[in-house]
């Protein structure tokens, strides 16, 4: 009787390993869609925030507003990859 008592023990504790490694797995995957989907506006605004000339938009009244919608619309695309391939679930 013991030793089925011990082998249910064991797995019903493999199945919850199991199930908490999915979960974990299921989180990082989220996470990581989050931290690529960051990545995109954070590269943009790191490259025009560098002290350096000859950049595009420095002269133009509205190079500000430009990058800036270019940046959300580069997020927003990937956003949407990323939803249709199904990784941040």
């Amino acid at each position: 009787m013991i030793h089925v008592y011990t082998d249910l023990l064991n797995s019903i504790s493999g199945l919850f390993t199991a199930m908490m490694d999915s979960h974990l797995n299921h989180l990082m995957k989220y996470l990581d869609s989050v931290a690529l989907i960051l990545v995109i506006p954070t590269l943009i605004s790191g490259i025009w925030g560098m002290n350096v000339g000859g950049l595009p938009g420095r002269t133009n009244r509205n190079g500000f507003w430009i990058i800036i919608n270019i940046a959300s619309l580069l997020t927003i695309i990937w956003s949407i990859i990323l939803k249709k391939k199904k990784y941040n679930d």
